[in-house]
């Protein structure tokens, strides 16, 4: 791949999508039942590419009708840590199973060190940062052959030894990896509040022919800085700043970002439509003439070229991790009056309210005995106990039992249930999540030969987990819809089979050979082999194995059966 850009097979041609709105779970009802006349919808890429079940299938239902772009917020392009091959071998799969008409993603890092701190964090304007990025962006490029995106981020500091303006980074990334910008239209009116530049001279410096997306969202006002939060109207600058761009670059595709207190779908589709009048305005704009905008044709603004990334990088870890010890250097411009140090908060701030959510949504029923109060507060000591290394949110949580057995919290302590019932929670997201197989059904079982059955092993979903417990805790989970859960002192054994069927994630309570049963084939043993032991084991004459498996075939919980003989297809 050349330094100037991608060729040939790659050489893009960014689609004229027209306007589209954010896909969020909150939607998918109305997406899926009405169709609703928007151009195309925008994924957020880590929320498909490591979940089956519902949210894939409703993806995949909303591609066959819509064009489909795939937005990721962890792939970590400016992290000096390696980039994940195995995070990037999913968003292939996604890619190809999909086939979006864009791929984008952040100009960012979001983790150093092996520890993920689930933000987009900014890079200093640099030529060692450029460098690193580049190459990163041409491996990315080259395992998904295709060219990429990649947005600019909202930041709330400024780094002393920056070299050059925010746009002339940007373009010269572009430039050299064969990028395309995805300019996000609010961050940049964010940018120029909280930094003090002109908005309009960066669009008007950015390389029309690199712009393949434009993004649309709404902000909060801190007082004394504006927060990227996308839970508000787009505001009227920001409307000007996209009739400037669509002048420039031409109708680029654009998407209305709303991730926080997220209207009704007419809400929206209304936010979406005033995009679409002034998109249609520029329909048939030719692009401007490009100006240079490269690092030649701008001076460095500082000689000095400050800290290594790796170290600078390691030191925003330090700001944002709550137990980290803070660093001594000043590697920030003064934000607001203030050192540009204490905004940092912002960022920490930032990482325990991702954390807290995650926890939230994993352990619902955990949060709502506990209380919101006591919650936060086992949330924040989680955040210090175990920093997170998975680059997905949804996996952020996966030590919550852990803790709550090792607390001493008296909320805690007075509930020795609550390890059990926050291990129920975790399995039931882990199934919610899973990759399921084609179901193995009756006509398969009709093949395998009668004298067979006993050296078959069956194998079950990925969804398939089994649950044991000395307390009922099932009995809360089920009841953590009312407005009040009836807790209990008394201990009452349960064990529970979970699994998917379709898309819902359903519990049912087993009996002892039952659960038995499906233990000893999770473990590879033959049918024959744990039907002889729990023959062995019980009173009964003779156990419905066979009805047991019919029933689990029915629900689609078995995904392949392996025997040893199998009758001849007519």
């Amino acid at each position: 791949m050349s330094q100037d850009g991608i060729t040939g097979l790659f050489a893009p041609k960014w689609p004229r999508l027209g306007c589209g709105v954010g896909l969020r779970p909150k939607h998918y009802p109305v997406i899926t039942s009405e169709w609703p006349k928007v151009d195309w919808f925008e994924a957020i890429t880590e929320n498909y590419m490591d979940s089956g079940g519902r949210p894939a299938a409703v993806l995949e239902q909303i591609r066959s009708r819509y064009p489909i772009a795939l937005h990721g917020v962890a792939l970590s392009i400016g992290s000096m840590d390696p980039l994940n091959e195995q995070y990037l071998t999913r968003l292939q799969n996604l890619a190809e199973r999909i086939q979006p008409a864009i791929v984008s993603d952040h100009l960012c890092w979001s983790g150093a060190g092996g520890e993920q701190l689930h933000d987009l964090l900014p890079l200093p304007f640099t030529e060692e940062a450029i460098r690193h990025v580049v190459s990163r962006v041409q491996h990315v490029q080259d395992r998904l052959k295709r060219p990429i995106l990649l947005e600019n981020v909202s930041t709330y500091v400024t780094f002393r030894h920056a070299q050059m303006p925010e746009w002339v980074f940007l373009a010269e990334i572009a430039r050299r990896s064969g990028c395309g910008i995805l300019l996000d239209l609010n961050n940049i009116y964010v940018n120029a509040c909280n930094h003090g530049f002109d908005a309009a001279a960066y669009i008007d410096a950015v390389p029309v022919s690199k712009i393949g997306q434009f993004h649309l969202a709404g902000h909060t006002d801190m007082g004394k800085f504006l927060f990227d939060t996308h839970s508000a109207p787009v505001i009227a600058p920001v409307w000007d700043l996209y009739r400037r761009a669509l002048q420039r670059c031409g109708p680029a595709a654009t998407l209305l970002e709303w991730d926080e207190n997220i209207p009704d779908w007419p809400r929206l589709e209304e936010e979406c439509r005033r995009a679409l009048e002034i998109y249609a305005e520029f329909e048939h704009t030719e692009p401007a003439a490009e100006i240079e905008t490269s690092m030649a044709s701008h001076p460095p603004t500082a000689q000095n070229p400050g800290k290594p990334l790796r170290e600078i990088q390691g030191m925003i870890k330090s700001y944002i991790q709550p137990a980290a010890r803070k660093p001594k250097d000043k590697i920030f411009n003064a934000q607001g009056g203030e050192p540009g140090e204490a905004r940092m908060a912002v960022y920490a701030g930032g990482y325990l309210a991702r954390i807290h959510e995650s926890l939230c949504e994993v352990y619902e029923t955990v949060r709502k005995i506990l209380g919101a109060d006591d919650f936060m507060q086992l949330a924040e000591a989680y955040a210090v106990q175990y920093p997170s290394r998975d680059y997905n949110l949804t996996h952020a949580g996966r030590h919550l039992p852990k803790l709550l057995r090792e607390s001493k919290a008296p909320a805690i302590l007075k509930r020795p249930y609550l390890t059990e019932l926050a291990r129920l929670e975790w399995l039931l997201s882990e199934a919610f999540h899973a990759f399921d197989e084609t179901a193995f059904d009756h006509a398969q079982m009709a093949r395998i030969a009668p004298e067979a059955w006993e050296e078959t092993r069956i194998f079950f979903q990925p969804s398939v987990r089994l649950f044991e417990s000395d307390w009922p805790v099932l009995t809360l989970w089920q009841e953590r819809g009312i407005e009040t859960i009836q807790e209990f002192q008394v201990a009452a054994p349960q064990q529970v089979l979970i699994g998917r069927r379709g898309t819902q994630v359903r519990c049912e309570i087993l009996a002892p050979f039952q659960y038995a049963l499906i233990e000893g084939l999770l473990s590879g043993q033959t049918l024959g082999k744990v039907c002889e032991r729990l023959a062995e084991e019980s009173a009964e004459a003779d156990l419905p194995v066979t009805e047991w498996f019919a029933r689990w075939v029915q629900d689609g919980l078995i995904a392949r059966c392996e025997a040893p003989k199998l009758k001849s297809v007519p």
